[in-house]
């Protein structure tokens, strides 16, 4: 179903069953992630840069559903390690590497993220 290309970054079997075979909600989920997810990593650099924990927690915790329905686990584990330091408000440092994977990672789910809308018009 995936063309290979997208396969690679994204798993969308979430998000396709949370859509039940309704290709506009489908369709919606994806637009709505794409909108998302940009500013969502804005503010979690921001917190990062802030040297805000507790923001860094809060973000990274929000963003856990959205990245559900993406479906990339290296941005699955990132997100939850910044959780995690959030949580513990120690060693901040040591989030750089999270984030910049969340924000490499981005850079590939994204388009094809509008991608798979695309093929849903």
């Amino acid at each position: 179903m995936h063309d290979t290309d997208t396969s690679t970054v994204l798993d969308l079997s979430y998000l396709d069953m949370m859509a039940d075979g309704d290709d506009a909600m489908k369709r919606t989920l994806i637009d709505m992630i794409i909108l998302e997810l940009p500013p969502e990593l804005e503010k979690l650099r921001d917190a990062f840069l802030a040297r805000e924990p507790e923001r860094l927690r809060q973000v990274a915790h929000k963003m856990k559903s959205t990245l559900a329905f993406v479906g990339n686990d290296a941005m699955t584990r990132a997100n939850a390690a910044l959780e995690q330091i959030g949580k513990e408000g120690t060693d901040l440092q040591r989030a750089g590497d999270h984030l910049e994977v969340l924000e490499r990672q981005a850079e590939a789910v994204v388009p094809a993220l509008e991608a798979e809308s695309a093929k849903l018009n």
